[in-house]
C-alpha cells in the first residue's frame, strides 16, 4: 500500500514521532512512547533498528557500550509494529544494518535511511528490493551527492516512492543553520515527493517545512526531554509539544487550503452586504429616459451588478421612482 501517496493526495503531511533510541533499550518505555504519540496526534512512530556490531566500530568503546544498552531485539520490534498498528500508526523504523533490513522488511509500513547512509549503496538497494514506500534524509549531502542519489533511485525505478527529506546532521541544529529554503530546491528536484527531519529545539521549523511544502514531517519524541543525559532527549518533542504540533499543522492547512474557484460560501451574506448595486440618485418620472447621472452605485449589492450598467443605461421607467430607492429590471422598460 502506498501510505504516503495517500497523504499527498489529501495535502495533509504525514507526521512522524521519531522514538529513535530515545527508549533506552526499555521495552515498556518503547511502548509508553507509542501510547504518548498516539495521544499527541502524530500519524507515525519511527525508531532506530540496529545489531551494534554491525553498525559501529569497537573502537570507540564508550558509544559502542552505550549502544549495546539501546538495542532491541527482532522480537521486540515485532511486537512494537503490531502495537502500533493496532493504534492505528505507521510503524517505520531505520535500519543501521543490513541484518537489521533483513527483519523491518517483514514488519515496516515504510523503511527511512538514515542522513548517515543515504550513500550506503547497498542498504537502499536492498530496501528498494522490499517495494515499501522509502523515506531518505539528505543531511552531509551536497547538492550534487543529491542529484546523483536521485539518478541512483531513478535506475532502480523506485523514484515515485520514494521521499527526501531535508535535514541538518547537528545536534541541536542552531536556526540560523537549520537552511529551510533548501526545501524549495529538494522540491525542484524531486517535485512533491519532500519532506523535512527536524533537529532544532521547538516546532517552528517544522511548522515552516510545511508553508515550504513538506509532505513528510519527522520530530524527535520523548516522553521528558530531561528523561537522562541521552543528547536526543534534549532536542526532542515532548507530548506537550507534539499536540501542538499536530494542531498548528491542521489549522496551517486550514488557513493555506486553495478553494478559490469562485467567491467562497462562507462569503454570501458579505457578498451582498458589502458590494453595491445601483440606486435612483434623483427621483424621475414615468417614460423618463435613464441617464448615467440619474444613478448611483450603493451598499448593500442586493440589485443590479455594477457590471450590469448597461441594462439600465439608456431604457425608460415605466412608472414614477423616488431618489434613494433601488434600481429593479422591473421598473425599465426593454
Amino acid at each position: 500500500m502506498n501510505f504516503l501517496n495517500k497523504f499527498k493526495k489529501i495535502k495533509k503531511p504525514l507526521i512522524i514521532a521519531e522514538i529513535g533510541n530515545n527508549h533506552e533499550g526499555n521495552f515498556e518505555n518503547a511502548l509508553k512512547l507509542i501510547d504518548a504519540a498516539k495521544k499527541s496526534g502524530v500519524d507515525a512512530v519511527k525508531f532506530q533498528t540496529f545489531k551494534t556490531d554491525l553498525f559501529y566500530s569497537n573502537q570507540d568503546l564508550n558509544r559502542v557500550e552505550r549502544l549495546k544498552k539501546f538495542e532491541l531485539s527482532f522480537d521486540q520490534f515485532s511486537k512494537l509494529a503490531k502495537y502500533a498498528k493496532k493504534k492505528k500508526l505507521l510503524f517505520i523504523s531505520t535500519p543501521l544494518d543490513l541484518k537489521s533490513l533483513d527483519h523491518l522488511k517483514k514488519i515496516v509500513d515504510i523503511i527511512k535511511i538514515a542522513s548517515g547512509d543515504n550513500n550506503f549503496k547497498d542498504l537502499i538497494k536492498s530496501s528498494v528490493k522490499s517495494n515499501k514506500e522509502l523515506i531518505i534524509s539528505t543531511g552531509l549531502t551536497s547538492l550534487k551527492e543529491i542529484e546523483d542519489l536521485k539518478k541512483f533511485i531513478q535506475n532502480l525505478n523506485h523514484i515515485s516512492k520514494t521521499y527526501f527529506l531535508h535535514c541538518v546532521a547537528n545536534y541541536p541544529v542552531d536556526p540560523k543553520n537549520a537552511n529551510l529554503n533548501f526545501i524549495l530546491k529538494l522540491k525542484k528536484i524531486f517535485k512533491d515527493n519532500i519532506g523535512y527531519s527536524d533537529h532544532t529545539i521547538g516546532i517552528d521549523a517544522c511548522l515552516i517545512s510545511f508553508l515550504l511544502g513538506s509532505i513528510v514531517i519527522e520530530k524527535h519524541f520523548t516522553l521528558d526531554k530531561s528523561f537522562s543525559k541521552f543528547r536526543d532527549h534534549a532536542i526532542s518533542a515532548d507530548p506537550k509539544d507534539m499536540s501542538l504540533l499536530v494542531k498548528k499543522i491542521k489549522m496551517y492547512g486550514e488557513l493555506t487550503n486553495d478553494k478559490k474557484k469562485s467567491y467562497l460560501n462562507c462569503e454570501n451574506k458579505e457578498r451582498t452586504l458589502f458590494r453595491r448595486s445601483y440606486y435612483f440618485n434623483k427621483s424621475l418620472a414615468k417614460n423618463r429616459i435613464i441617464k448615467s447621472n440619474d444613478i448611483i452605485p450603493l451598499r448593500p449589492g442586493n440589485g443590479i451588478q455594477l457590471n450590469k450598467k448597461y441594462l439600465i443605461i439608456n431604457k425608460r421607467t415605466i412608472k414614477n421612482v423616488k431618489k434613494g430607492s433601488i434600481v429593479k429590471l422591473s421598473d425599465l422598460k426593454k
